[in-house]
């Protein structure tokens, strides 16, 4: 696996217009290896365009964009092999199976023969996608039907994937296992950057939350509004080394503050609560009751009222 600092994608000062409109405004950023970026913002701030354009399929009017050291408009589809693109609106084809599908989106993508079987036959397996395999896609219910939307993104294994919006329109149950398939893809040493206005869903897996307004990349810790408006909570991530019990949990939510939220997806938990004082105490007992952390951290986070 590739260094954890190492920049994998990067968007320099890239502009794009809409007639006299800037959708997006000089924009520079970062993702690095094994990375999770959630960029947010309320609908129209230039987060779906920002995504579009790493992924090949809107045209940038000033700037440029790289993956692994490849820009884009100098060797577009060597470029375009580096990434997989799950638009807001599925590209899948509803006549087909789940399994053509991904066959399709994946001879798109160069392959065929063994690899192309193979890489098939993975995905199916990852995303527990097996027993739907010869289903048409349009009998599918809305959360099995996006995650066959990410899984065609990843059928030829690119490095980085770019989600718009994966949890829209999905009930609580579909949300949380997407939410798990990020998580796992994240630890493959996958880089991440999925849109998202829903911050809180998104917050147990990203490992950066960026926040954009009217095209552009606001300050860390800011969110478009003023001081007033808005209050600072602290926020601790963690990767746990095994899946805690239910009752486990429950016991700890019990003993913990009313303002600290607790969430866990997957094997990765976050806390978020007004104060240190307090997160550190619903630390406490989440260590007091067995649960081991194979590593975290905390991070202040400003949040609108």
């Amino acid at each position: 696996m590739r260094g954890q600092d190492e920049a994998v994608l990067f968007w320099d000062g890239v502009s794009v217009f809409y007639g006299a409109c800037r959708a997006v405004d000089n924009v520079s950023l970062t993702v690095r290896a094994g990375e999770v970026v959630a960029l947010t913002g309320p609908n129209g701030s230039g987060k779906s365009t920002l995504l579009r354009v790493a992924a090949g399929v809107c045209q940038l009017d000033a700037g440029r964009v790289w993956i692994h050291g490849r820009e884009r408009k100098s060797d577009p589809r060597a470029y375009a092999r580096q990434v997989g693109w799950s638009p807001q609106q599925s590209g899948l084809y509803e006549e087909l199976t789940v399994e053509e599908n991904l066959r399709l989106f994946g001879r798109l993508q160069g392959l065929y023969g063994s690899r192309l079987h193979q890489n098939v036959q993975r995905i199916l397996d990852q995303f527990g996608l097996g027993p739907r395999r010869r289903q048409r896609v349009g009998t599918l219910s809305g959360g099995w039907k996006q995650r066959v939307n990410v899984a065609a993104a990843l059928v030829h294994s690119p490095p980085v994937v770019l989600l718009d919006e994966p949890t829209s329109g999905l009930d609580g149950e579909s949300r949380d296992r997407l939410l798990v398939d990020i998580s796992r893809l994240r630890e493959q040493g996958c880089s991440i950057v999925l849109a998202t206005h829903q911050t809180e869903e998104v917050a147990a897996v990203a490992d950066r939350v960026v926040q954009m307004h009217n095209g552009r990349l606001l300050e860390p810790c800011t969110d478009g509004f003023s001081a007033s408006a808005s209050r600072q909570r602290v926020m601790l991530w963690g990767q746990l080394r095994c899946h805690p019990p239910r009752f486990v949990l429950r016991l700890v939510r019990q003993r913990i503050p009313d303002d600290v939220n607790l969430e866990l997806i997957g094997k990765r938990l976050r806390l978020c609560a007004d104060s240190p004082e307090t997160l550190g105490h619903a630390l406490a007992e989440l260590l007091r009751e067995g649960v081991a952390f194979e590593s975290y951290r905390m991070v202040a986070h400003r949040v609108t009222r």
